[in-house]
């Protein structure tokens, strides 16, 4: 990108020149639902960014992000699929909707602080723990997974449990 806001192409211009060609790339990686939504977030960035500093090759610009964003797509339904867990048999017992509003607010945020300390960990410390916790996976099994040792896939859960533990209980100042 160099050129601040260059004039030569509008933007309902470069849609009408990338939009199908981009949709039919994006169709082949995720499909002909995603595909629509990714080439329209693909614009929506375009756009974003245009109103800094136009990239000099939009084509291009729409491919890589259109690219960035069915990969990111991707990794955001593999970690719902790890995470998926099935209900033990007494579910039917537990209600839908938390009876408190306040409880399933505060569960979120802190399910999305947990999230975030593991996305602050390197990452094989956070993919021993994940397919720990997740897949069930032994540290043995971990260990020849990932190519380390086992005191080290060890070291790596409980760093990330520590971190957990963190999230939801950060120390008192």
């Amino acid at each position: 990108m160099s050129n601040p806001k260059k004039p030569s192409s509008t933007f309902a211009e470069l849609f009408h020149r990338h939009a199908a060609e981009l949709a039919g790339f994006l169709r082949v990686r995720k499909g002909a639902a995603d595909a629509e939504d990714l080439v329209q977030d693909s614009f929506v960035r375009l756009l974003q960014a245009s109103a800094t500093e136009a990239p000099d090759n939009p084509r291009a610009w729409l491919y890589r992000t259109g690219a960035n964003l069915a990969a990111d797509a991707y990794d955001h339904r593999q970690v719902r699929e790890r995470v998926h867990v099935d209900w033990p048999e007494y579910a039917d017992e537990v209600p839908d909707h938390p009876a408190d509003p306040a409880r399933h607010v505060e569960a979120s945020q802190q399910l999305r602080h947990v999230w975030a300390a593991l996305q602050r960990l390197p990452e094989p410390c956070r993919q021993a723990f994940l397919l720990n916790r997740l897949d069930g996976m032994s540290q043995r099994a971990i260990a020849a997974h990932l190519g380390i040792g086992e005191k080290t896939v060890e070291r790596h859960i409980l760093r990330a449990l520590e971190a957990c533990r963190r999230a939801l209980h950060p120390p008192r100042k």
